[in-house]
């Protein structure tokens, strides 16, 4: 009976977090009707450059971990797609104590010097994470310096810096190359945790409900600059621009999108660009650019699969190491789940 009773306690807090009035939203956080931009899509002559990465656990030894990680970016002209360039397709092994070993040579490939002795603590996953993010910061840099004047260049995140992350120079160093080459840069997240009211409310959903109910049939954003929502963008301690952003009049979904500084004076212009090719089927009101590099460069299941088969017929052709010593050594949760 407790069981049920949670349920609909669960269900019940679910409707409220999502049937909250328009009314409510403009009232605690200071957004009407006069905040939302209209954005006109314009196709451009250039490319549009997507990064994106993947990962997948392949082995867990609780206090070591490995992951397969897959990044890259694919390259457009327009709608036509020109290919697609994985610059990062290995294994990565989380261990508190050696992963300097790993993150050194992608560090001396961006010629920058950070301290990571503070991640020694930090959770193998979270480890994990971070190197994938340095991954995608190389795509970033490689699909830069590839670009022209002109073009646009689309990130699968964000790029506000307000979780004390490790890389904030690195991502201070692409912003100011892509100014300086004309190049647009826009993140754009699939998700987000910015939010609004006492109890969290979710604001990239409230927002696009009211901006399409102002601006029916038009692509719009929103710059959240000066408004009261969680966290507060002011306090992201960096100087572009938060935004959410409806890419076509008749997605289901808005976006975050983070604008870096120099983009200020032509946001309008960059977003339309974006919103120019987020007409597609496939995924109506996202970047198309950035779909495919979503499917390009994931990871499957039946991969993660195929590289721990391919590692267990490494350690068998080892002699010492019995399979018996792997399976007692890995997560229990793992033997359990192939029972």
């Amino acid at each position: 009976m407790s069981a049920l009773m949670n349920l609909e306690r669960a269900a019940e807090s679910l409707i409220r977090y999502l049937s909250v009035g328009t009314d409510d939203l403009t009232r605690h956080t200071g957004i009407g009707e006069k905040d939302f931009v209209p954005v006109e899509p314009e196709p451009f002559e250039g490319r549009i450059f997507a990064v994106d990465g993947s990962n997948i656990k392949v082995c867990d030894l609780s206090v070591v971990k490995a992951n397969h990680i897959r990044v890259g970016y694919v390259v457009y002209r327009g709608r036509r797609r020109e290919r697609t360039e994985v610059t990062y397709n290995d294994i990565f092994v989380a261990d508190r104590h050696t992963y300097m070993e790993w993150f050194r040579e992608p560090l001396e490939r961006l010629d920058i010097d950070i301290d990571l002795s503070s991640l020694r603590g930090s959770e193998l996953d979270r480890i994990s994470t971070y190197f994938r993010e340095l991954q995608e910061y190389l795509a970033l840099d490689a699909a830069l310096s590839e670009s022209e004047e002109g073009d646009l260049l689309l990130y699968d995140g964000g790029f506000a810096i307000w979780k004390d992350r490790p890389f904030g120079r690195v991502v201070a160093d692409i912003i100011k190359r892509a100014s300086e080459r004309g190049v647009d840069l826009l993140g754009v997240s699939k998700s987000s945790s910015l939010s609004w009211g006492d109890i969290s409310m979710p604001l990239v959903y409230h927002v696009s409900r009211l901006g399409k109910s102002l601006l029916p049939g038009r692509a719009w954003y929103l710059d959240l600059s000066g408004k009261n929502v969680n966290p507060d963008p002011l306090e992201e301690r960096w100087h572009g621009r938060i935004c959410i952003v409806l890419f076509h009049p008749l997605a289901d979904r808005a976006f975050r999108v983070d604008i870096p500084s120099y983009l200020n004076g032509r946001i309008s212009t960059a977003l339309s660009k974006a919103a120019a090719f987020s007409g597609s089927s496939e995924c109506l009101g996202y970047p198309h650019a950035l779909f495919r590099a979503h499917h390009d460069l994931k990871i499957s299941a039946p991969e993660g699969d195929t590289i721990w088969i391919k590692m267990m017929e490494l350690i068998a052709q080892r002699q010492g190491v019995r399979m018996r010593d792997l399976r007692n050594v890995t997560d229990y949760h793992e033997i359990l789940d192939s029972l």
